[in-house]
């Protein structure tokens, strides 16, 4: 098989204008535009209110491709586009070709009768997405609701494309067009693998694999395939027909490394290649045996295939388990990995830029990484965006990140009819066989909120009964079952949240997953989160505000105030920073910099996870996954991401590090009050001893009392290992002058747990003074007074590998700065420009 890719540079211009613009593809219309100096940043000020024509306007994409004679004398000439987005009508040399309307899926048109030697010109109009969702939901026969967002454009549950292009509570409203992943132009005259797709049998000595492979072909056929994986070889010869062929050949693995989540053991990948080649030679099917197949680790690939494609696999079970109560009606939900229950611990991922065209996979990396190092073994693929491209699910392969693969719906109900489902099922069966070779792919979701909506949002609806049963078709039958067609490997669950394929009750905590949104949207304690226990929490989270440095990049400094205009612009949840302010003003003494208030906006954040975190681990084995709200960001804005846009951490990610270690220790009040009961999480597949000492200081510096008790914990388990009277270990001092520190030495996997008493405006905090020590780059910091919520910052690129700590009287901690690039003085810098931050320097 040949292959031209049309990738690269192409010309654009608004459809009803002759002036063309350099554009690159893959890419997008806004970038494009951007780049050519047409446009401001739509991130700056409010600039993407003036920007929304784009969105309402068609744009033609044209480039020219040279073609030989030889590429066309193939007997087949495809356009192959891996993703167009979305509505768009392909010409070639002026001729119509095809047409798209669904982003989230694959398009080829035959275009060999149209093509001719030398050039040829290749033009994609793209029509305004807005235009036809419009058009789309007000001739619809019902109407079919959706939530709205401050900034957005309506109908967007009408088209197949990214939701959040639309607007939503946290990004804005940029409904763009464009080439947005590969193009190309394909020729052949034999058969061509068009994916495979494998399942794993581990009952055995090895590993039985079989492994199913796509295959497109010209005309009727014989041909040899071959599959090769860890050094052992099948050759198959098969009679293909013409078109679509879907075949399955098996190899027995003998003792294969398996792959683990991160923590719980290493990731070993293997390579499968598959060839497929016709009218095979006896040096090439010399192993074949009469009945036409065998395996064995002698064979090799054939000489000069027609076409050979190569993915890396993962030797792994997975498994959803769900299994009744011994008592009541509930139900576990645990995912088991090699026969081993996984506390699943992550958060969830939106597009990594409201503009495609910038996200690279150095992109992934840096944003996979950090999930890694925050001790993270599960993102959740949230179905508002897009299926993201093979390098992210390659990322989390290598990364033991496990992926909760949510189908592209979210807070909307949606249309049902014929036109509609039928691009649906394309996708899902695009996007399932496309996928489905990844290892770190747990899940398929069906949704995000859409049962959710139907059971309260919408349930006023003229047209309920109806909606209900659209819901049902599109979930349960087109992309149900297409899902147990395409994977049969994984589980399929209908939506996120659920308690399972009609349930009807997304709001049920014995059975199925959760969101838990009670104390952002409803304004309630941190304390609620203890309330609340479920079997698996797949959203719960709390804003804050995202550096200064990140906020001054779109922002002039004049707007440098929560409720300034601009600043709010850049907060798409309604009430979002009035939220973040009382909440503030309830634990905090409120501080006179702005710089201070977006540093205690991220430490009520972490606390807010923190306190929900700690208290569904201990939860375990009946609670088994937490995914916060959310990973990442799309554009400078307040949110709840942990990472801000631009991959700088934000004090819940340093959190999340510590809440996400593999041994958790922490503490909390009994229901009285009186006493602190503490807690030993193990994630570990071996069983914990050892000692927790428990020490009661005064902030000041004297150590009150302490005590020390033998814990232990079972492997993969959670258990209360000591209750402790504070009023005997503080002796008298009065509840907001002390505090407790508690440590376990049984493992080097955990951090220390404190207990406070009273809110944090009402603690009567010291100045300390610090003695701070540099050596290469790590940074030594002790404190003659307790120093809460440590931040130390310097202006280098790179991180801390510790931050936003507790330093108690006298002790010290020694982290160690990881520098984007290290400059040759980097110790030097560090000790001439690295500030502290604490709690009590803002008052």
């Amino acid at each position: 098989m040949r292959v031209e890719s049309l990738n690269g540079s192409w010309k654009l211009r608004q459809s009803d204008t002759d002036r063309w613009f350099d554009a690159s593809v893959p890419g997008g219309v806004y970038t494009d535009l951007l780049n050519a100096g047409e446009i401001p940043d739509p991130y700056d000020d409010d600039n993407e209110l003036d920007l929304q024509w784009v969105g309402t306007s068609d744009w033609v994409y044209r480039r020219t491709v040279t073609l030989e004679g030889d590429f066309l004398d193939e007997e087949r000439v495809r356009l192959r586009c891996a993703g167009l987005d979305t509505i768009a009508t392909v010409r070639i040399n002026g001729t119509v070709v095809g047409k798209a309307a669904n982003m989230h899926r694959k398009y080829e048109f035959d275009v060999g009768d149209v093509l001719t030697p030398g050039e040829n010109q290749v033009e994609i109009t793209f029509h305004s997405p807005v235009e036809y969702s419009v058009h789309r939901s007000e001739s619809h026969e019902y109407q079919v609701p959706t939530l709205r967002y401050p900034i957005d454009q309506p109908g967007r549950n009408f088209i197949r494309k990214a939701q959040c292009h639309y607007g939503w509570d946290w990004g804005p409203c940029l409904p763009t067009s464009g080439i947005w992943r590969d193009i190309d132009l394909l020729a052949y005259s034999e058969p061509r693998i068009e994916y495979t797709k494998t399942a794993q049998d581990h009952d055995g000595d090895g590993v039985s694999l079989d492994v199913t492979v796509g295959l497109e072909a010209p005309a009727d056929d014989d041909v040899l395939l071959v599959a090769e994986v860890a050094n052992t070889v099948t050759h198959e010869v098969i009679g293909v027909v013409e078109g679509h062929n879907e075949v399955t050949v098996g190899l027995e693995v003998s003792d294969p490394d398996l792959w683990w989540p991160n923590g719980y053991g290493d990731q070993p990948l293997y390579d499968l290649t598959v060839a497929v080649k016709t009218e095979p030679v006896a040096d090439d099917a010399d192993a074949v045996t009469a009945d036409g197949g065998v395996t064995t680790a002698d064979s090799s690939l054939p000489s000069d295939p027609a076409h050979e494609t190569s993915t890396r696999i993962g030797f792994r079970e997975l498994e959803l388990v769900r299994e009744p109560d011994e008592e009541g009606d509930g139900e576990s939900f645990t995912f088991e990995v090699n026969g081993v229950p996984v506390f699943a611990k992550g958060a969830n991922w939106i597009p990594a830029d409201a503009l495609y065209g910038r996200i690279t996979r150095d992109r992934y990396d840096s944003l996979l990484d950090s999930a890694v190092e925050a001790n993270m073994n599960m993102i959740r693929v949230w179905g508002g965006g897009y299926y993201e491209r093979d390098g992210f699910y390659e990322a989390c392969n290598e990364r033991g990140l496990l992926v909760w693969q949510d189908f592209m719906f979210a807070c909307a109900l949606y249309p049902s009819d014929d036109e509609y489902l039928a691009s649906v099922e394309e996708e899902v069966r695009y996007q399932v066989r496309r996928l489905a070779d990844h290892p770190s792919i747990a899940l398929w979701c069906g949704n995000n909120e859409v049962e959710m909506g139907l059971e309260s949002w919408f349930d006023d609806a003229d047209e309920l009964e109806q909606l209900t049963e659209d819901y049902e078709t599109l979930f349960y039958d087109v992309i149900g079952d297409t899902v147990a067609e395409a994977d049969e490997t994984r589980t399929y669950w209908p939506g996120s949240p659920s308690s399972g394929t009609g349930m009807r009750d997304p709001y049920q905590t014995d059975k199925g997953d959760i969101h838990y949104w009670d104390v952002w949207h409803d304004g309630a304690d941190f304390e609620e989160y203890e309330t609340v226990e479920p079997r698996f929490v797949s959203e719960f989270g709390y804003q804050s505000f995202p550096s200064v440095d990140a906020l001054l990049s779109v922002l002039p400094d004049d707007e440098l105030n929560p409720t300034a205009p601009l600043m709010e612009h850049h907060q798409r949840n309604e009430g979002g920073n009035r939220t973040i302010i009382q909440r503030m003003a309830a634990s905090f003494r409120i501080p006179f910099s702005f710089a201070d208030f977006v540093y205690l906006s991220q430490v009520q954040q972490g606390l807010a996870m923190k306190v929900a975190i700690e208290h569904w681990r201990r939860l375990k084995p009946d609670c088994m996954g937490t995914l916060y709200w959310q990973l990442n960001d799309l554009w400078p804005c307040a949110s709840w991401s942990s990472i801000e846009y631009g991959g700088d951490w934000k004090a819940l990610q340093h959190v999340s590090r510590r809440i996400y270690a593999p041994v958790l220790l922490s503490t909390t009040m009994t229901d009285d009050g009186d006493e602190v009961e503490i807690w030993l999480t193990n994630d570990e597949r071996e069983p914990l001893e050892g000692d927790v000492t428990v020490e009661a200081y005064t902030f000041d510096g004297e150590r009150v009392d302490g005590t020390e008790e033998s814990a232990s914990v079972a492997a993969l388990d959670s258990a209360r290992v000591a209750t402790v009277d504070a009023d005997r270990l503080l002796d008298d001092v009065p509840q907001d002058k002390a505090f407790l520190r508690v440590t376990f030495d049984g493992s080097d996997e955990t951090y220390p747990s404190f207990a406070f008493f009273e809110e944090y405006k009402h603690l009567e905090l010291p100045e300390p003074n610090f003695d701070v020590a540099v050596d290469g780059n790590e940074v030594t910091i002790e404190a003659d007074a307790a120093a809460l919520f440590v931040e130390l910052n310097v202006p280098l690129d790179g991180r801390f590998s510790d931050n936003y700590f507790h330093l108690t009287p006298g002790g010290k901690r020694t982290v160690a700065f990881d520098a984007a690039g290290p400059p040759d003085d980097l110790e030097r810098r560090l000790a001439e420009e690295l500030s502290l931050n604490h709690l009590r320097s803002t008052y």
